[in-house]
């Protein structure tokens, strides 16, 4: 009696905690119908036939399962359905690994800190490379070496009778270069290397004329040398400006909404500029004048930066700086007749040179901010600087007091930049 006693009780313990386990792998899909469980397969690999299927992961609409199905329990009440695998989220939910939404939601990162007024730029890379085209003309440097006249003057003093348009050596624009690296320190903070290079290059002819009475007379030549009074057939002239810029500065971001970013700009710039012409004058006898004049100095830089976005990936940018520049001038004139040399001088002299540039324009950023597109209008100015023409009028009055002019370049700038 008492074997079978303890029979019966293993056989009901079986089939009530056997019967939770085979419904935990086959869980409700509705009322009534079971489905296996996330991972394993229906009996017979088949899927049931003209029912909807639940996502996976999905939970039952009911705790329990229904009392028709439910096995009995020990304590006489259904037992609980369990799912064998835990719940998943539906695939659109899913976020790939290094997914970062920007605040357009396009998913390329790069605004997380944006907060009105913040500092951080949300920057998702941490190089920047750049090269940029500069088409550029140097103004307020032009040169006037000689102008056709009627005939010679006997006295010294007499005005001349231009006949024909003065010659001028005049910068055209020019194309240069500028490249640069940018490493990004944090959301707010980037170090530049930068170097800019910048040649200028003119040449120009003037000739006496069809009528024999005419003559070139030199500009350029010193007024109380020998052949200061000699006329020729002709002048061909040459000039030429180089520059050499390198910075070394860092960026700081002291307001970004990501809207409008403003930033300051501190570093240290080195530059490098010279001038040179030469002036050939044939027909009697032969003649040339030749300048040099080199700046060299080393000095602070600071400015501003700005941004602001105009929407669909644009933005609009401005760009300010200036830079005080302690240096050395050295300038030479060289004056020759017939290979013989008539004035041989030079000078020499410190000087704080002042730069001040501005950069106007737009930018075109890829989706993801990887590539980032400029193209504006640059103003610069040289100011307390020795030109070419103020140093020949200084040589040809013995006076080299007030030598402190400005030279300015303008031009367009377009840039590519690269971001890792």
């Amino acid at each position: 009696m008492n074997t079978r006693f303890l029979f019966s009780l293993a056989a009901a313990a079986a089939i009530c905690f056997g019967g939770q386990t085979v419904n935990a792998q086959y869980p409700q899909q509705y009322p009534g119908q079971f489905a296996p469980g996330y991972g394993y397969q229906n009996p017979g690999g088949m899927m049931p036939m003209g029912q909807p299927v639940m996502m996976p992961g999905m939970m039952p609409s009911s705790p329990l399962a229904p009392a028709a199905f439910a096995q009995p329990s020990p304590f006489g009440a259904p037992a609980a359905f369990i799912p064998a695998s835990p719940a998943m989220a539906p695939p659109s939910q899913v976020m790939p690994v290094g997914f970062q939404a920007d605040c357009g939601g396009k998913g390329c990162g790069g605004c997380d800190n944006c907060s009105k007024g913040g500092k951080g730029s949300g920057a998702g890379h941490t190089w920047e490379f750049y090269g940029e085209f500069l088409y550029l003309r140097a103004r307020d440097s032009e040169v006037a070496y000689a102008v056709p006249f009627n005939g010679p003057v006997v006295p010294p003093n007499t005005p001349r009778v231009e006949v024909g348009p003065v010659g001028v050596l005049d910068m055209d624009f020019q194309p240069s270069f500028r490249v640069g690296i940018n490493r990004i320190i944090d959301d707010y903070t980037q170090l530049s290397v930068e170097y800019t290079m910048y040649e200028s290059g003119t040449t120009s002819q003037t000739l006496r004329g069809s009528n024999p009475m005419w003559v070139v007379h030199s500009l350029v030549s010193h007024p109380s040398t020998g052949s200061a009074g000699n006329s020729y057939d002709q002048a061909d002239g040459q000039y030429d400006i180089s520059m050499d810029i390198f910075d070394v500065e860092m960026r700081r971001l002291f307001y970004n909404d990501c809207d409008l970013k403003i930033g300051w700009v501190l570093g240290v710039r080195a530059a490098q500029q010279e001038q040179q012409m030469q002036v050939d004058f044939t027909g009697n006898g032969t003649e040339t004048v030749t300048t040099d004049i080199d700046f060299t100095g080393v000095g602070v830089k600071f400015g501003l930066d700005g941004e602001a976005s105009l929407g669909n990936q644009w933005l609009a940018y401005a760009n300010f700086s200036g830079s005080l520049m302690p240096g050395v001038f050295n300038a030479d004139f060289d004056q020759s007749r017939n290979l013989v040399s008539e004035v041989d001088t030079g000078w020499e002299a410190g000087r704080i040179v002042t730069i001040w540039d501005l950069e106007l324009g737009v930018s075109r950023i890829s989706r993801c901010g990887n590539y980032r597109w400029n193209a504006g209008y640059m103003f610069s100015a040289w100011t307390n600087t020795l030109q070419t023409d103020e140093w020949i009028d200084a040589v040809h009055t013995n006076n080299f007091i007030g030598m402190d002019s400005t030279m300015t370049f303008d031009g367009l700038v377009a840039r590519f930049e690269a971001r890792y």
